[in-house]
């Protein structure tokens, strides 16, 4: 899988939605930095910390490596730092900070942040009624950044995206090519 087909299944993934910012920057080729070469560009530590458990609380490791073992909160600081405007890397900087102040996020252990990100997530994609607009930005940006981060990551493309053995879908076959012949 390349990187074009990894944004196109993204945008499947995120419902078609991806901020133009993102979108431009994955395509510019923003990628998850070598954790062995990386620096803090962006975001202080406290930040890079509180992202990297929200991220591992929106895709846990499972049998595959979750957002921390994929780099996204690397990932994340690389795209503020370099891909984002100032404006639009400060605006997520002030929700994030707003986001850890209105939950005390820094000091809650996995299970907690899970449940907040769902309660979340319920808010932001809720159909029922209005988003409480600040909190549902952060989450959705937040969302945005994550998915984008993982599966554009080689632990995304190459462990938990599953390519299709068979190729490219042949549509042109004939159906008596294929099927059985039925018996009179």
């Amino acid at each position: 899988m390349n990187r074009r087909e990894a944004i196109s299944s993204l945008g499947i993934l995120l419902g078609g939605t991806l901020s133009a910012s993102t979108f431009s920057a994955l395509l510019s080729g923003c990628s998850t930095p070598n954790a062995n070469q990386f620096k803090l560009e962006f975001l202080s530590q406290a930040q890079f910390n509180l992202i990297e458990k929200l991220a591992e609380a929106i895709i846990p490791e499972t049998d595959t490596p979750g957002a921390s073992g994929a780099g996204v909160h690397r990932f994340i600081d690389n795209l503020l730092a370099n891909y984002y405007s100032a404006s639009e890397s400060r605006h997520f900087a002030s929700l994030l900070d707003r986001f850890s102040e209105s939950y005390d996020a820094e000091n809650r252990s996995f299970e907690e942040l899970s449940v907040i990100l769902q309660n979340e997530d319920a808010k932001a994609f809720s159909t029922s009624s209005l988003p409480d607009l600040p909190s549902s930005e952060f989450y959705i940006q937040l969302k945005e950044l994550v998915v984008s981060g993982y599966y554009t990551s080689e632990i995304g493309m190459t462990q938990e995206l599953r390519l299709n053995p068979m190729g490219p879908g042949q549509l042109d076959i004939d159906r008596r090519d294929v099927e059985r012949t039925w018996s009179n």
